[in-house]
């Protein structure tokens, strides 16, 4: 067993990436035509490839011993290029992976010291940055003014608000971050922003146990309302025009500074004149949706269009992605996304009438995200999954479509996931990291794509836009270090859920060596959340989370298989299964497809054990895997728990507007139907309950209230609490191995190892 843990902790996923050679590459495009530049994993290191499209030619950025030698002159300390990688680079300016940055010119070289966060005006010669509780401007020359007033605490323009529960474990990790909700024109000459009040907000008590400058225990509260709190606070928006010092201050009834504040820049579109910015009004859960076109010089809003659909209207089926709405300002149009014909796809609107025009896209798809629209050719790229063929609906593809309609061009046909950055919300690269870029190129002309499975390693080539034409092959995933390391690789599955007909999809990964291979015991890795597909649509990549979808490979090498599954209620499929479990409220909600697929892998599988099924998730994962063992008592025995929403009435107002719409969304008697402190007396099973104290996503108190329900049912459960650990980075090697204890004990009947191999 020790050996099993030792081979596990190699396999966690954090560390699946690093055996990986040339999994990834990020195209940084030049400005020079299509001409770009990658970071590639060379024999000795890090290594730099240029690449002009054209020619398909390849030739290294720079030396990299010299290039290392300037700047360990410039910092004064050896800068070793082989494992410090370059972010930025020009001839002028090289930024570092680890923060620093130098600048190289004829007059000698020097450190560029590290800016406060800032927002960079289109021009790039003046920035926007906060200071206290107002924003100022900061030109070339370092003169400063001063742009918004009467900024206060918990009423500050472009702040990150204390609900969106960032504040926390960006600050404990020293990471600040720029200006919220707020946005320049096109021009650079106006500025749109937005503040939230919070100052009537309750505060949440939150406890720093072990402070890292003192003994005792410090307060570190921070302000949301839960579902049955209503603070009477109104956000504002500011549209300031940056030449003349006037401002158009209005208040924010249609609570679009809370998206702002989400999305950040992605949902802002200017009018060609920069008369009028027009802003997406919806609420997760809401049936309504409109595009608000509002007047720059005097903050009046008029509806450009909108959609009302039956039970909701979602502007992405994909919860954490940006919505699929994108103003055309040359032309006064819009590109809208909508389910109304029981799939995912783009139509044309008129922003002149509000009338819709025509449907762009079509088949039997979901459009996931939309990466560039060009005005001029009436073209529009975008990824979308589908079925219709025969393949995984979770494999991203990209297609090509005329704005003006017809028919649309598959540009990547082989039958695997097709991997292209797409822009993602801006709370989710402020909390996880990553920056702004894309994989197809300035003009259009050529994208960077990243084929792969979940069991066929990652081809990286250069494609035509044109035909989707194969231009060259970049790189090729070099996996030796991975297999050397004992990786197991899923397998794929379809099996049908039970109403005879609806297909279900998910991965299972078998233990290479089973303790027993007649009694293989088997562990749901669940998330089961309307928010995002879990599953792993590429290899070690695709899902909303795909460390979670890298798990099997760690609890294969202790002895148990793991099934992967997106079941119906979550997205990336039809209206119907997207919303099955929608305003289902004491249902499992989902859940029992895990169980059929489950039941139907035993049934091929015969090795598959199914008096020994476990169940673990983290954040809704968590809730959801309390919720399949007091759904299914008999049929998951053992659970781990991690982090779970499971009393619906702690989270903010809106976390449960997706199932229960607006206006049911703090009926008591429905949110205690979808918590799991009601249903506490079904628990049959061993369970383990763990959070970390420091978690300011999902509270600590959470837990608590669930520990207090099983308790007044006399149930038996175990619980750890991890101090000082928040909800983004809590699974260290320690954590996952006393988890693993857990299934290793009570599922697969061994002794954990005495001593802790991590």
């Amino acid at each position: 067993m020790d050996e099993r843990y030792r081979a596990a902790l190699a396999l966690v996923p954090e560390r699946l990436p690093g055996l990986v050679r040339n999994r990834a590459i990020d195209p940084q495009w030049t400005g020079d035509g299509d001409e770009f530049w990658y970071r590639r994993d060379g024999a000795d290191g890090h290594e730099y490839v240029l690449v002009d499209p054209e020619t398909f030619t390849r030739r290294p950025l720079f030396d990299r011993d010299a290039l290392a030698e300037r700047l360990s002159a410039v910092f004064g300390a050896e800068v070793d290029l082989r494992t410090i990688p370059v972010t930025a680079y020009e001839p002028h300016l090289v930024r570092l992976g680890d923060g620093r940055a130098a600048a190289f010119g004829p007059d000698g070289d020097s450190a560029v010291p590290a800016a406060e966060p800032a927002l960079r005006r289109p021009d790039g010669k003046t920035e926007v940055f906060r200071r206290e509780h107002d924003l100022w401007l900061r030109d070339e020359n370092g003169e400063e003014r001063q742009v918004t007033r009467a900024g206060e605490a918990h009423f500050a323009w472009g702040a990150t608000p204390d609900y969106l529960r960032s504040n926390l474990p960006l600050a404990a990790r020293g990471r600040p971050l720029p200006p919220m909700a707020t946005a320049f024109s096109p021009s650079g000459r106006l500025l749109l922003t937005g503040r939230l009040d919070e100052r009537s907000m309750p505060e949440h008590p939150f406890v720093d146990q072990l402070p890292a400058d003192r003994a005792k225990p410090r307060l570190d509260p921070f302000r949301y309302h839960h579902v049955d709190e209503q603070p009477d606070g109104v956000p504002q928006l500011a549209i300031i025009d940056l030449v003349t010092g006037d401002q158009a201050v209005f208040d924010d009834e249609d609570g679009l500074t809370d998206g702002l504040a989400m999305t950040h820049l992605d949902t802002v579109a200017w009018s060609a004149d920069e008369r009028f910015v027009h802003l997406l009004a919806h609420e997760t859960g809401g049936r309504t949706a409109a595009l608000l076109r509002i007047d720059t010089r005097t903050g009046a809003r008029t509806v450009a269009l909108s959609e009302t659909a039956e039970p909701i209207y979602e502007p992405n089926t994909h919860e954490y992605s940006l919505p699929l709405i994108r103003v055309l300002p040359a032309t006064n149009e819009a590109i809208w996304f909508s389910q109304r014909d029981g799939w995912g796809h783009l139509y044309l609107y008129d922003l002149g009438t509000g009338a819709c025009r025509h449907r762009i896209t079509s088949g039997d798809l979901v459009v996931r995200d939309i990466l560039r629209v060009d005005e001029r050719r009436r073209e529009v790229l975008f990824l979308a999954g589908t079925g219709e063929d025969g393949g995984n609906p979770y494999w991203r593809r990209l297609y090509k479509a005329s704005l003006d309609g017809g028919a649309q061009m598959l540009l990547t046909p082989e039958p695997a996931d097709h991997e292209l950055k797409a822009p993602a919300i801006a709370f989710f690269t402020a909390i996880f990291g990553g920056a702004a870029g894309s994989s197809i190129s300035p003009s259009g002309r050529c994208f960077v794509d990243h084929v792969s499975t979940v069991e066929k390693p990652t081809e990286i080539v250069l494609r035509d836009t044109a035909t989707g034409a194969v231009i060259g092959e970049l790189e090729r995933a070099d996996v030796s270090a991975l297999t050397d390391a004992g990786y197991v690789f899923p397998q794929q599955f379809q099996v049908t859920a039970d109403d005879g007909k609806t297909p279900l999809w998910g991965l299972l990964t078998l233990p290479p060596d089973p303790v027993d291979p007649e009694r293989i015991p088997v562990i749901d890795l669940m998330y089961a959340g309307y928010q995002v597909v879990t599953q792993p649509s590429g290899f070690l990549s695709g899902g909303g989370n795909p460390s979670w979808g890298r798990l099997g490979a760690a609890y294969a090498a202790l002895g148990f298989a793991t099934v992967v599954l997106d079941g119906r209620g979550t997205p990336g499929r039809d209206r119907v299964f997207r919303q099955w479990t929608r305003e289902e409220l004491d249902t499992p909600r989902g859940i029992e497809d895990h169980v059929t697929a489950i039941r139907a892998l035993a049934d091929r599988h015969p090795g598959l054990d199914l008096s020994r099924v476990g169940v673990t998730g983290h954040s809704y994962g968590g809730y959801n895997s309390v919720r399949a063992m007091l759904s299914f008592p008999e049929f998951f025995t053992v659970g781990v728990s991690s982090a779970g929403v499971h009393d619906a009435r702690k989270l903010p107002r809106g976390a449960w507007n997706w199932h229960l719409g607006n206006e049911d969304a703090n009926d008591p008697g429905k949110l205690a139907a979808l918590g799991n402190l009601r249903p506490a007396d079904r628990l049959r099973g061993k369970l383990l309950l763990v959070s970390g104290d420091r978690d300011a996503n999902v509270s600590l108190d959470h837990t608590f209230a669930l520990i207090d329900a099983l308790s007044h049912a006399r149930k038996r459960f175990d619980l750890k609490i991890w101090p000082g650990v928040d909800h983004y980075g809590g699974t260290t090697p320690y954590v996952r191995a006393l988890m693993w204890d857990y299934f290793v004990e009570h599922l697969l009947g061994e002794e954990p190892p005495a001593e802790l191999p991590c």
